[in-house]
């Protein structure tokens, strides 16, 4: 495995995203990854609020495009942590730390998407702005707080965790 990894980190892209001195290369990853993260957590914490009690009166269908600017947000997070993790795959594919980040994240997006499922369903109707949402909606707003904040957490312990 770290034969995989060591070679993965040593290809021309692992090289060129860890020792370049271009912009486009570490730098810009590194922010497109940042931005990534604001469309996924972002929204995810304002719907979590929703669901809360914040803004009660604002209706729940008018939150129904955060999964959207969420998936968007995805893709170009998990797109350029593939080039992060390449230039350092030799230590990051084999750092405890890394795991749990990858793990948390998983569990977070499970907890979005029966999220989605219990608030919006199969069907293009909403439930009622003023109707009390059930406890384990709620439930599941409080685990994503605590998972995306995990996920966050971890990602930047990788820096300083081996």
């Amino acid at each position: 495995m770290i034969d995989f990894l060591q070679a993965l980190q040593d290809s021309a892209f692992g090289v060129w995203v860890s020792t370049s001195p271009s912009i486009l290369a570490y730098p810009t990853i590194l922010a497109l990854h940042t931005v990534g993260l604001a469309m996924v957590v972002g929204p995810n914490a304002v719907l979590n609020l929703r669901v809360l009690g914040v803004g009660a009166n604002l209706p729940l269908g008018t939150l129904r495009s955060v999964f959207t600017v969420m998936a968007v947000g995805f893709v170009v997070n998990a797109s350029t942590g593939l080039a992060l993790f390449v230039s350092e795959a030799a230590e990051k594919g084999v750092a405890w730390i890394f795991w749990v980040k990858l793990a948390t994240i998983a569990a977070a997006l499970v907890v979005a998407s029966r999220m989605r499922l219990a608030i919006f369903g199969a069907s293009e109707s909403a439930l009622d702005p003023q109707q009390a949402l059930p406890t384990r909606v709620r439930a599941l707003a409080w685990a994503s707080f605590a998972l995306w904040l995990g996920a966050i957490f971890a990602g930047r312990l990788m820096a300083y965790v081996r």
